[in-house]
């Protein structure tokens, strides 16, 4: 039903998308669309008009515990793998931001309500943080460091922390995610991604994306929630070990407990 109702929005003076498929309603755990997170849905309306555009998943502990466990297995291999290897991932999902720039700029303005040119400045804005981390990520050196006694070598080795939480607010529903998402991937760590509850369509769109140019299954999470479940869903993330980074970005009265 959900479904349906976003394509009738869409038919309705809606200028259309190259890829529909990009405007989905569904979180992304685990590599897999659910739509029914703990039984409920919540409203995504256009704030230029006052319309539906679509109910998106409400997702609760249960999915959020999911997705811990799903990113914390993940994380393993993705941090197996060379940094030129995720490199050539990232640079593959920024491709195809470029490449769905209008579709990606439309869900912006359709859900944020920024005018369309502003939109396009952000995808390619956010798609630059893809571009740059995909590079840096092959320059994460150690180091080499002088010791005060002659028979000890000191050397630092980075290696990933883990899974990383990311919080984003509404007014760059991209570009903030990328500015977290690609240092985080680049690094070798995983992503639970939770974008504001106001603009939810854009985040999905790009783990659409990320999907496609081979981030693998469980890499790349996107828990969408209503602001009701969303203090349930952060104490959740920052109470679980397996969560070591959190990243977030918003009001203080959002980051109050």
């Amino acid at each position: 039903m959900a479904a349906k109702k976003t394509l009738d929005f869409l038919s309705n003076g809606v200028p259309t998308f190259a890829r529909s498929q990009l405007l989905n309603n569904k979180a992304w755990i685990g590599g897999e669309w659910m739509l029914e997170g703990q039984g409920k849905t919540y409203p995504v309306i256009n704030p230029a008009n006052g319309q539906l555009i679509t109910h998106v998943t409400d997702v609760g502990i249960e999915e959020t515990k999911l997705a811990i466990t799903e990113a914390y297995t993940a994380q393993k291999k993705w941090a197996r793998l060379t940094a030129k290897e995720r490199s050539g991932v990232l640079r593959k999902w920024y491709d195809l931001m470029i490449k769905y720039k209008d579709d990606l700029a439309k869900i912006i303005t359709l859900e944020e309500g920024k005018p369309l040119v502003e939109s396009l400045t952000e995808v390619a804005y956010g798609a630059s943080f893809v571009e740059w981390f995909a590079e840096e990520g092959k320059r994460i050196y150690g180091d080499i460091i002088p010791s005060t006694v002659n028979d000890r070598k000191i050397f630092v080795l980075k290696q990933p922390v883990g899974v990383a939480a990311l919080i984003t607010p509404w007014n760059f529903p991209i570009a903030m995610v990328t500015r977290k998402a690609g240092a985080a991937l680049a690094a070798g760590c995983s992503v639970i991604l939770k974008p504001s509850e106001e603009t939810p369509l854009s985040a999905l769109a790009i783990a659409e994306l990320s999907h496609e140019a081979g981030i693998p299954r469980g890499v790349f999470n996107v828990l969408t929630c209503s602001r009701e479940t969303t203090p349930t869903i952060g104490q959740c993330l920052i109470n679980d070990d397996r969560v070591t980074k959190l990243s977030f970005t918003g009001s203080t009265a959002t980051g109050k407990p």
